[in-house]
Parts: structure tokens; C-alpha cells; sequence
């Protein structure tokens, strides 16, 4: 039964999340994963070569110094895990306790204990995904500059193991934590918005911190690496693991291992009385009301946006940029103008293209609001109940992006404000900065929209995977990052002989020709692809 299991989510994880969707037409044909599966390469690919860059680096200075092989592990373990940790913790609550098969497998002559390791397959492979990223990339440099040795070789295997086994733990246990706060509540999607984005916030204070330190950290590295080695000898022992030390190796496994026993103990015994329990919250009391009469598009905006706040998956990981532009907004409010005249005192050059890049950091920030491309996939099963509505396709689509643009655009336009207020440049580059800013929601609002109906997956068991696995979701999430670094790069490249103002003005007729084209797609066939789903 275990096997069958663990099948079944490797299956939903792989085929129906990364790779498949369900039916595309009337003929309930599958969509290829060729195609979806040379995106994920592509992603792959790009973030390893990132990451292995950030490897080499690290490794020609820390290699070079010597006793200091660990702190390159360390360091490089650190960041993995974190990156891992991120990627995976907003996931572990809905994987573990608001699967919709639960109540199903539940009501089965199953052991609990195979529906929980099943579930925590999910989300170890979820966070070796991400961990894996940096810890392998770090250990092939390892390999390369240290010279190749067995001890070495399964030191580094090791490593990557420990480090998807802590991110394990990380992810478990802030999802128990939600789990058993959020049964006290009655509001349980914005406590656990609440403690996710309390968890980010954490780590960007720590990083930042770190930044701050780190001049300090280069000149004075080998007394840093004597001050973990007295005071924090987890950590150096940690690092040893990466070298290939046998007996950090066994010290590490066993003190995982013990802390994930722990962890399957505290699971085993909660998990029941967290999936069964109600609800917290008083007794609901009819009163009678006066019912409003609303159009057909109120009624399915209103829809949508109770789909969005009922669901702290969606909201934190399609709608974080909204936090991020308004983190860069109050930013450039109060640090802004300080940081604005170092930046012309210093690079006078760089002075003229400020115009350019501040609107290409606000896009960057902006690139991270996604929730129109899961919104068709998030439908599932129940689709049928829109399509029996007195109600067209272009209604129900239209509802889906007024909530993008609705949720995007306020803390777009806050951002983009600010930051014209104290940018030198014409009048014509600020109203050219806030015209790229919004047409760059709108068009990538299209643009998710637009995927979501092309490459619907209607078959989820678990929101995550049209959320956080699909197709339309990591399409637009590339394409959106890819152009606003483009936007600042190529312009530093070549586009500067251009000016700001012919530059931006050449930006906002791309973003407007590209929404034009995607609006009249929806309207035309994207109506008629909707229709043919369910």
C-alpha cells in the first residue's frame, strides 16, 4: 500500500504538476509534456548556471586560504538551504493537511502512517528541487578546484543529502506550527499569509545584516572561521561534512536523522486531530438581510477575490510582489533621495540612465504579482459550475484579470510614484515610467491569462500544483523577470544612445502591441478554448 502511495504522489507531483495537464478539449485528449518539459530544463539549467557561478567564486577565494575548505561548505550549505526552505515551506500546510484526497484516503483500510509518508515525499522532493539548485552546483566546484577524491566525493553526496533532509525538517515543522495555530482560528489563510511572510521577513533582515558585514567578512575571514569553529561547532562541523571527514559525516546523519524521528513522532500523533478538526470560530446565527443586487461582473469579481483570500498558497506565492513593491516603494520614500545622490556624486554617467532602470526595478518587482495564469487551472473539477451559469466565457475571464490588475496595479502605481517623485528626468520620462509600469501588469496579466486557458489543468489534488508546478505559471514568471532585466540591460548595452525617452517610449508601444494581441486572442479564441473545457 505504501508503494502504491508513494506512487500516486510522485505521479501528481511529476506528471499531473510539472509535465501534464488535464483535458484541452472536447475530445479530453492530454496535452504533450515536451513541450513543458523543455521549460522546466530551461529554468533548470539557467538557475544551475547561476548558482555554479556563484560556486566558482566562492570557491577561488575560500579554496585558496587554508583550514578554510569547510567554511566553502558552510556557506554554500547555508544558502541552500535557505533557498530551499523558501521555495518549499509555503507548500508544506496545504501538502500535509488541506490535500483534497485526504478525507478519501482517510475513510480507506490505510495506515496513517503511509498517507503522512506519502504526503512527506511531496514535500522532500519539493524542497530537493530547490536545495539542489545551489548544493549540487557547489559540490561539482568543490570536486573541481579541491581535486577529485573518493572521501570528498561522498562527503559532498553527503552534504546534499543533509542539506534536502534539514530543509525537510525547516518546511515540516513550520507547517505543523501553521497547522496547529490555524486550528484555533477561524481566519485561517491570513494567519498562515501572516507567519509565511513573518518567515521571509526574517530572512531578508538576517541577509541584509550579513551584507552590511560583509566587507568585514572578507578582510577578516580566517578570524570569522575560528569564531564559528569556538562558538557555533554544529556549524563547522557541518562544513566538515562537505570535506569528506567520516566522522562529521556520521555526526551530521545521526543528528538529522534524530530530529526528523522526532519530527515523524510529533506527525504521527497530530496529524488526525489536525485534518479532522473544524474549523475554530462562533456558531453561525441567521439574521435576516436585505440581499444587493450586483451586476454579472461584480459578482464574479467578488468570486475570485474570495478564491484568492480563502487560499494562503495563492496568496503568497502569486501575490508576494505585492509586498515587494510596496518594500521598494517605502524604500525609495525614506532612503530613496540618499541613496539617488551617492549614485550621481559617484557614476555621473549612470545618472542619465536612472530613468531606465528605476522603471525596470519596479517591473522586476512587479513580475512576482501572477495571479491570473493558475486562476483557469485553480477551476479544477468544479468548472461546471461557471460553464451552467447564465454567464459568457469572456465574463468569467474578464473577472479573472480585473482581480490581477486589481491586486497588481495599487501598489504598482504606489511604487512607480515614489520613485518619479525623486528620479531626475523630464516630465515626459515620469509619465513614461508609470505608462511601461502599468502596460507591464497589464500585458503579463494577459499574458498568464492567456497560458492559463491554452494549458489548463483541471485534475489537481493538491492547489499547489497549478499554483506553484505548472506550465502557464513558471511561462509567465521567466518571460515577466527575463523582460524587465532586459529592459535595464539592453539599454545599458546599446540603448543608451537612444536616450530614456525614446527607449521607455519604445517599451510602452511593445507592452501595448503585446496586450493588444493577447486581449484580442481571449476574446476570440481563448473564449472558445474556454468553452471546451471540463
Amino acid at each position: 500500500m505504501l508503494k502504491t502511495l508513494l506512487k500516486k504522489e510522485l505521479q501528481q507531483i511529476w506528471f499531473q504538476g510539472f509535465l501534464r495537464g488535464g483535458k484541452t478539449g472536447r475530445n479530453g485528449k492530454k496535452r504533450s509534456g515536451k513541450g513543458t518539459a523543455v521549460l522546466w530544463t530551461v529554468l533548470v539549467v539557467y538557475l544551475v548556471a547561476i548558482f555554479a557561478f556563484m560556486a566558482w567564486m566562492a570557491g577561488k577565494q575560500l579554496f585558496g586560504m587554508p583550514g578554510l575548505d569547510w567554511l566553502y561548505y558552510m556557506l554554500m550549505g547555508g544558502a541552500a538551504i535557505l533557498f530551499g526552505a523558501l521555495g518549499s515551506v509555503f507548500t508544506t500546510y496545504a501538502s500535509l493537511y488541506l490535500a483534497k484526497d485526504n478525507d478519501q484516503l482517510l475513510s480507506l483500510p490505510i495506515p496513517v502512517q503511509h498517507i503522512i509518508l506519502s504526503r512527506l515525499m511531496g514535500v522532500y522532493l519539493m524542497g530537493l528541487f530547490y536545495s539542489a539548485a545551489i548544493a549540487i552546483p557547489a559540490a561539482v566546484v568543490g570536486l573541481i578546484q579541491c581535486g577529485f577524491s573518493l572521501p570528498r566525493l561522498i562527503g559532498g553526496l553527503v552534504w546534499v543529502l543533509l542539506i534536502s533532509l534539514i530543509v525537510l525538517c525547516l518546511s515540516t515543522l513550520l507547517g505543523w506550527v501553521v497547522a496547529r495555530i490555524s486550528v484555533k482560528l477561524k481566519n485561517r489563510s491570513f494567519i498562515i499569509a501572516l507567519l509565511s511572510l513573518l518567515f521571509v521577513g526574517l530572512y531578508y533582515v538576517v541577509y541584509f545584516r550579513m551584507m552590511k558585514r560583509l566587507p568585514e567578512l572578507i578582510s577578516g575571514v580566517i578570524q570569522f572561521g575560528e569564531d564559528i569553529r569556538d562558538t557555533a561547532n554544529p556549524l563547522y562541523v557541518f562544513g566538515r561534512t562537505g570535506e569528506g571527514d567520516w566522522l562529521a559525516m556520521l555526526l551530521c546523519l545521526a543528528a538529522v536523522g534524530l530530529i526528523l524521528s522526532l519530527i515523524w513522532l510529533l506527525l504521527k500523533k497530530s496529524f488526525l486531530s489536525i485534518v479532522t478538526a473544524s474549523v475554530a470560530g462562533k456558531k453561525a446565527v441567521y439574521r435576516e438581510k436585505t440581499a444587493r443586487q450586483s451586476s454579472v461582473g461584480a459578482a464574479l469579481l467578488r468570486k475570485e477575490w474570495m478564491r484568492f483570500t480563502s487560499s494562503a498558497s495563492y496568496m503568497l506565492n502569486c501575490g508576494l510582489g505585492v509586498v515587494f513593491l510596496l518594500g521598494l516603494g517605502v524604500f525609495l520614500l525614506i532612503k530613496g533621495k540618499e541613496y539617488l545622490d551617492v549614485i550621481t556624486n559617484v557614476l555621473p554617467a549612470l545618472a542619465e540612465m536612472l530613468p531606465v532602470l528605476i522603471c525596470a526595478a519596479c517591473c522586476l518587482m512587479g513580475s512576482t504579482v501572477n495571479l491570473s495564469a493558475p486562476s483557469v487551472s485553480l477551476e479544477g473539477r468544479s468548472i461546471w459550475q461557471l460553464r451552467s451559469l447564465p454567464v459568457t466565457a469572456w465574463q468569467v475571464l474578464q473577472a479573472k484579470l480585473l482581480l490581477h490588475l486589481a491586486v497588481a496595479l495599487p501598489p504598482a502605481l504606489f511604487c512607480a510614484g515614489i520613485a518619479v517623485t525623486l528620479v531626475p528626468a523630464t516630465v515626459a520620462q515620469k509619465l513614461l515610467i508609470l505608462a511601461v509600469t502599468l502596460l507591464f501588469m497589464l500585458s503579463f496579466g494577459l499574458l498568464g491569462l492567456a497560458l492559463g486557458v491554452k494549458m489548463a489543468n483541471l485534475n489537481w489534488s493538491n492547489e499547489n500544483q497549478p499554483i506553484k508546478q505548472s506550465a502557464p505559471v513558471g511561462i509567465t514568471l521567466l518571460s515577466s523577470l527575463g523582460l524587465a532585466a532586459a529592459m535595464g540591460g539592453l539599454y545599458a548595452w546599446f540603448g543608451h544612445s537612444m536616450g530614456p525617452t525614446a527607449w521607455l517610449s519604445v517599451c510602452a508601444l511593445v507592452l501595448l502591441a503585446a496586450s493588444a494581441a493577447l486581449l484580442l486572442w481571449l476574446r476570440s479564441s481563448g473564449v472558445k478554448r474556454f468553452e471546451e473545457l471540463g
